[in-house]
């Protein structure tokens, strides 16, 4: 009786082989997904900021659009975080000029304003705004649209018309996000 009062008491034998390190991969699999998360959420920004890149500024979506419609975004000039004034004009489209109406441009345009009164501005004359932009590309023909080396040359001289119409220094900057001509 001794004997089976002993066998029962024994312990179980300990795990061998793949279950002997299931607790140890557990741990070093987790302990690595934690060091990456921090790694990108502290050292990644610190080492961006020294390398000179910039931190995008979130932009507003004012919600769904039908086809077509354009839609504009402003982002509020803060001093605080030094973010420049931007407003974007979405999905114009237009036809070039000699097209016959059978090629067309759409682009996004992004506007780069010295603050935030500029953006109310071209915001409340968004009519305005709109009609400059496509009358300056609609002069320029299929071919100099096309052109890569050609739009650098395209945002000087649309840059150059918004200020005129709206005042000198109001546009600083036109960047093109989304340009496609078919």
């Amino acid at each position: 009786m001794a004997d089976a009062d002993a066998s029962s008491t024994d312990q179980a034998p300990a795990p061998t082989g793949l279950k002997a390190k299931l607790p140890l991969a557990a741990a070093v699999v987790i302990g690595l997904a934690i060091g990456a998360g921090s790694g990108a959420v502290i050292v990644g920004p610190m080492t961006a900021k020294t390398l000179g890149y910039a931190t995008p500024a979130p932009t507003a979506s004012s919600g769904d659009h039908a086809e077509g419609e354009e839609d504009e975004h402003a982002e509020d000039d803060s001093s605080a975080s030094g973010t420049p004034a931007v407003m974007t004009l979405e999905n114009l489209v237009l036809n070039p000029a000699g097209s016959g109406g059978t090629r067309w441009l759409m682009l996004t345009v992004s506007l780069q304003c010295k603050d935030a009164a500029a953006i109310t501005t071209l915001q409340s004359r968004d009519a305005e705004l709109r009609d400059v932009v496509l009358s300056s590309l609609g002069q320029k023909t299929v071919d100099e649209l096309a052109d890569i080396g050609g739009r650098e040359a395209i945002k000087e001289q649309l840059t150059t018309a918004l200020n005129e119409r709206f005042g000198a220094k109001t546009v600083a900057r036109v960047y093109f996000p989304q340009y496609v001509v078919q």
